[in-house]
């Protein structure tokens, strides 16, 4: 069982530095952008902006609800969203499950409450976070490569 746990948290290593990538390349566009966001902006700048906030909301998903659950499982521990934030911050994959807490109401916000009126907030609040949830896959790499959980390329940290 171990060892399906471990291959499967492989396959969804490599599904997440695809959805690291991605979301780095729309941060980089929306960044671009940054001191325009206040004004009008072009139909395909308004769809980078929310291919960013999509991307971020898809990386958070996958990241709590997929790959970090995995964790709990090859570790044996229990399964409630706020545990599995705390023993995230225990070893170390993301520096607090406060602001993990924060993470999560952005990205339901970006998946439930999607408002023209708070359409910027949340954009602006997406360009900000996205290096933490990059940070926080280089940090999932990390751990996994040296717990022993994954083979060598599961671990692809991000070039400068």
């Amino acid at each position: 069982m171990v060892e399906h746990l471990k291959q499967l948290l492989t396959d969804q290593l490599a599904l997440m530095w695809a959805a690291v990538q991605v979301l780095d390349e729309s941060r980089s566009r929306v960044a671009a952008l940054a001191d325009r966001l206040d004004s009008a902006l072009t139909i395909s700048e308004r769809e980078s902006c929310e291919a960013l906030t999509s991307r971020f909301a898809r990386l958070n998903d996958f990241l709590l609800q997929r790959v970090f659950r995995t964790l709990d499982q090859i570790e044996l521990a229990d399964e409630a969203a706020l545990d599995r934030l705390q023993r995230a911050e225990a070893r170390g994959l993301i520096s607090s499950a406060e602001r993990w807490r924060e993470l999560r109401l952005l990205r339901n916000a970006i998946a439930h409450d999607y408002l023209i009126e708070s359409a910027d907030r949340v954009l602006r609040e997406s360009l900000t976070a996205a290096p933490e949830l990059i940070e926080t896959a280089e940090c999932i790499g990390r751990y996994v490569h040296a717990k022993g959980y994954s083979g060598e390329s599961s671990y692809r940290p991000l070039t400068p």
